[in-house]
């Protein structure tokens, strides 16, 4: 019996002794596990600038692509342009057959020639011709009423003497009343042929030149057109037309663009919209060409949406385009929205955010001191510190979620 009790009791110590040890050795790896330092990259706090900008996808096209039609259909004779050639502004980039088109030329240059002359006999020899002779008759006209006027007196006279009969005074009175009338009908054609017929026919013969001289022209400018004109300088973009085809009025014979400027356009929302500004300064990418980023410059805002895609249409200019560029090259384009000078800038990875408020942690020692502040412009990469950092202080960049106030911490080499 006693030693059944001994055995007992000494079980029951060893298991004390047991759970004793147990304990005490976690609480040493608890102890070891909470001072175990936690491993961070840091950075710089600096000073500088910061711009918010939102980016864009778009194409690069020519300021301006003209279409080349001929005004007039016709067969091409002559091309003296081909695809990639430059062009100055009013070469000649091919021509229709004339043969047509002249000969309607020289009747309209005819037709001119005819009313040139008849207007020169309105207003010249004939003219002068027709009126000597209304002139000739009144002044005969004149002479006969002067005539039967002294003639009737003179029989008058001889009438109230009773030395001529009243037959022969009554025919003298007609004699001078039919007088009086050729006489005053001849005046009347005078008059009316040096103030209005003349100046009907004159103004009759002068429509008549004027009608002539349009019809010149119209076959002139058909003439002309038949000789199809570059509209702008620049580069053939595309050709469309071969020597012996007919070339109608309704399709692109050529397109020319001018390479001197390019344009880009995007289509931006209206939170942005109310943020651009004409003259502003963009940074243009586009990686087929140049690695470093090309300048840019605002030329042209709408005023109000399009109605179908409720978006904003933005103009852009390259400031120095490089000769290598071309029309529908994929750009990327940075519109600048916020900027802000000689600021606090750190990196944006290291800001964390719980519960509506900013933190970073500040390196002191080998702590990591879990620090409130105030932001503003941020980008992709920064972020402005208005409050609650210094320059040149040391940040935690990553690693940062791991941390507490006052967690110890080891800055790696990377």
């Amino acid at each position: 019996m006693k030693r059944s009790l001994l055995l007992i009791v000494l079980i029951v110590l060893s298991m004390s002794l047991s759970m004793g040890c147990s304990s005490q050795q976690a609480m040493e790896t608890a102890d070891v596990t909470w001072e175990q330092p936690t491993t961070v990259e840091v950075a710089k706090v600096e000073a500088g600038q910061i711009e918010n900008f939102v980016s864009y996808s778009s194409r690069v096209k020519p300021a301006q692509e003209i279409m080349v039609l001929p005004k007039v259909p016709g067969k091409v004779l002559k091309i003296n342009f081909d695809l990639g050639d430059r062009v100055k502004k009013g070469q000649i980039l091919f021509e229709l057959d004339k043969t047509d088109a002249l000969l309607q030329l020289n009747q309209a240059a005819a037709a001119v020639d005819m009313a040139e002359i008849n207007l020169k006999k309105m207003s010249g020899t004939t003219y002068e011709q027709q009126m000597l002779q209304l002139k000739s008759a009144v002044a005969s006209a004149e002479i006969n009423y002067n005539d039967a006027k002294t003639n009737l007196e003179t029989i008058k006279t001889l009438y109230e003497v009773g030395a001529e009969s009243k037959f022969n005074y009554d025919r003298a009175k007609s004699q001078l009343e039919l007088a009086k009338q050729q006489y005053e009908t001849a005046k009347a054609n005078l008059e009316l042929t040096e103030q209005k017929s003349f100046a009907e026919n004159i103004e009759t013969a002068q429509a008549q030149l004027n009608q002539a001289k349009a019809s010149y022209d119209i076959a002139k400018n058909a003439v002309d057109n038949m000789s199809v004109k570059s509209p702008i300088s620049g580069v053939v973009s595309a050709k469309n037309v071969k020597v012996g085809e007919f070339v109608s009025n309704t399709t692109p014979s050529f397109i020319i663009i001018d390479d001197s400027s390019y344009i880009i356009e995007v289509d931006v929302n209206e939170d942005v919209i109310g943020k651009v500004k004409i003259g502003d300064k963009v940074k243009v990418s586009i990686g087929s060409i140049a690695e470093e980023a090309l300048s840019g410059t605002v030329v042209a805002a709408a005023p109000s949406a399009d109605a179908m895609k409720q978006t904003y249409l933005v103009k852009i200019t390259l400031d120095n385009p490089p000769s290598t560029i071309k029309g529908g090259m994929f750009a990327q384009v940075q519109l600048i929205l916020d900027r802000a000078e000689n600021c606090i800038l750190v990196p944006l990875s290291s800001v964390v955010e719980e519960e509506g408020r900013k933190y970073v942690f500040v390196i002191n020692g080998d702590k990591a001191i879990k620090t409130e502040v105030d932001t503003g412009i941020f980008n992709d990469n920064e972020i402005q510190i208005i409050h609650g950092l210094n320059e040149g202080e040391t940040v935690v960049v990553k690693g940062q979620n791991f941390l507490k106030d006052g967690s110890t911490v080891v800055i790696s080499d990377n």
